[in-house]
């Protein structure tokens, strides 16, 4: 497996992609009525599932992000300085993304909105997804070159074990930690 921080990253990108299919698979089938228009009503073992996808997604682009601001984003900030206006929306994406996963992560299936908050969450990150990968990683590629491209990597194979997994107040605790560490 490549240490390469841009395929680290795609490899990310494809398991998030992967686990918004099975979100919209199960959102899709909305457990409340079968294919000849019968109702059940509600569906707990369903909502379960939907719960339970939504949480993944919300534990795999909690590390994700957190490894992107913590390694990836200063080093790019600090070597291709033309991207730092894209780093800054970055940011400001992701924190859009922190917010409606610390909602998600208080509500049920059966709340009011929950599949609205998720399809709204989805489009976001999916659109920054390709943004990343379209325009952003072939500069930065081009920028960094191959050595510090692995560098970065295995920096961020080590911190992913300690990595958060739950939203932390739209990344504000591990960034006051990280303050007080030094």
């Amino acid at each position: 497996m490549s240490n390469d921080a841009i395929v680290l990253l795609r490899e990310d990108h494809k398991e998030v992609r992967r686990l918004f299919r099975e979100y919209r698979g199960l959102a899709d089938g909305d457990g409340r009525g079968d294919d000849q228009g019968h109702e059940y009503g509600h569906d707990q073992g369903h909502d379960q599932a939907r719960r339970e996808a939504v949480e993944r997604i919300v534990e795999a682009l909690t590390i994700h992000t957190y490894l992107e601001e913590e390694l990836v984003y200063p080093r790019i900030r600090r070597e291709v300085p033309d991207l730092a206006e894209e780093m800054d929306r970055a940011k400001e994406e992701h924190h859009v993304a922190d917010v409606l996963c610390e909602e998600l992560s208080r509500m049920t299936p059966e709340d009011e909105g929950y599949d609205a908050k998720t399809a709204v969450l989805i489009e976001a990150v999916e659109r920054h997804i390709d943004e990343e990968e379209d325009a952003w990683f072939p500069r930065i590629r081009a920028a960094l070159g191959r050595k510090e491209l692995q560098e970065i990597g295995e920096r961020m194979k080590a911190v992913r074990e300690t990595a958060p997994r739950h939203p932390t107040g739209s990344g504000m605790l591990h960034r006051i930690a990280n303050a007080l560490e030094g």
